[in-house]
C-alpha cells in the first residue's frame, strides 16, 4: 500500500526555505489510549518548542528558515480522522500527515523530501539512516506542568549533538573493532547531523544567549578530551554556538540525559555497544 499524504489546510504552509522534519505520531500522541482527542505523548512538548521557535523567528528575521513538521503515522490508517482532529484540537502546526506502512515508511519519507526524521525508537532511526533518510532520536520528556496548572510553559528546544561523530576519526573506530554496518550508520548519521547543525546555527544566530528558544549541547561518550576539543572546533567552523559541553570518556550517558532532557539526540550509530569504553 502506497503512503497517503494529507495536507493540513487549517494552517498556512511554510515557505520554500523550510527545513522539513518528519515526526513519529507515536511520540506526539499516546496511541495506547484510543481517546478522542488523543492524549498527549511523551514528546508532545517538542512540537510546542518547534512552534515557539517559528513564531519568534518570524518576528526576529523573516528571511530565516523555519521548521516544517510532517506527522508520520505507521500502520494507523484506521485512526486517520482521530489523528487529524487531535492535531487541530491542540492547535499543532503540522503541515502534512503521512499515513504509511511500516514496510515502506522510509520510501514514504524520501517521497516527501524530508530533511530529518525523528523517532523515539533506535531501530527506526538506524533503518532510516541506512536507507538514506537523515534521522535522529526524539527523546521523551518527563517534566510536566504541576497538577492543576493549566498554563503549559514552553521550554527551549534542546538539541544534543554527538561530539563523537564530530571529533572521532573513522579510522579510530575501525581499529577499535566497530563493524562495517556500524561504520556505515556512523557515516550516514554524521552527514545527517552536519546539515541539521548548519540550519540550527543560522537560527541560533538570530537570538542572544539569554533569550534563545533554541539550546545546543555537545556530548562525547567514547571520545577523550582531545575529541571533545576537536568537536568544539568543528562546531565553531559551522558557525554554531554551543551552550553546554560534556565529555563522558566512557561513562554512562543515561544519568546525564535524564538531567538535561534534550528533545533531539543526534544519534551516531555507536551506542548499540553494550559496554562503552573510552577511546583514549
Amino acid at each position: 500500500m502506497d503512503a497517503e499524504i494529507i495536507p493540513n489546510t487549517d494552517i498556512a504552509q511554510v515557505g520554500s526555505k523550510a527545513f522539513e522534519i518528519a515526526v513519529s505520531c507515536h511520540a506526539v500522541f499516546d496511541m495506547n489510549l484510543r481517546t478522542d482527542p488523543l492524549s498527549k505523548g511523551v514528546a508532545f512538548s517538542f512540537i510546542k518548542a518547534i512552534q515557539d521557535i517559528n513564531e519568534k523567528l518570524a518576528v526576529k528575521n523573516p528571511k530565516s528558515p523555519l521548521f516544517d513538521v510532517i506527522l508520520v503515522a505507521k500502520d494507523l490508517q484506521e485512526h486517520q480522522s482521530t489523528i487529524v482532529s487531535s492535531t487541530q484540537h491542540y492547535g499543532l502546526q503540522i503541515s502534512r500527515f503521512c499515513f504509511c506502512n511500516n514496510e515502506n515508511f522510509t520510501q514514504s519519507l524520501q517521497s516527501t523530501s524530508v530533511k530529518l526524521f525523528l523517532s523515539m525508537h533506535t531501530d527506526d532511526v538506524c533503518r532510516a539512516l541506512q536507507e538514506g533518510v537523515p534521522a535522529a532520536l526524539l527523546c521523551p520528556q518527563t517534566r510536566f506542568p504541576a497538577e492543576g496548572n493549566k498554563e503549559e510553559v514552553v521550554s527551549p528546544l534542546k538539541v544534543l549533538l554527538s561530539g563523537d561523530a564530530m571529533g572521532l576519526p573513522e579510522e579510530r573506530l575501525s581499529e577499535a573493532g566497530f563493524s562495517q554496518p556500524e561504520l556505515q550508520t556512523f557515516r550516514a548519521a554524521k552527514a545527517s547531523m552536519t546539515e541539521f547543525a548548519s540550519v540550527i546555527a543560522e537560527m541560533r544566530r538570530c537570538f542572544g544567549r539569554e533569550d534563545s528558544p533554541l539550546r545546543v549541547a555537545l556530548m562525547t561518550v567514547l571520545g577523550s578530551r582531545d575529541e571533545m576539543a576537536s568537536a568544539l572546533l568543528t562546531a565553531r567552523d559551522w558557525g554554531l554556538e554551543v551552550d553546554e559541553a560534556y565529555c563522558l570518556a566512557g561513562a554512562s550517558r543515561g544519568p546525564l540525559l535524564n538531567c538535561i532532557q534534550p528533545h533531539i539526540l543526534c544519534y551516531d550509530g555507536l551506542y548499540n555497544v553494550t559496554e562503552i569504553t573510552a577511546l583514549s
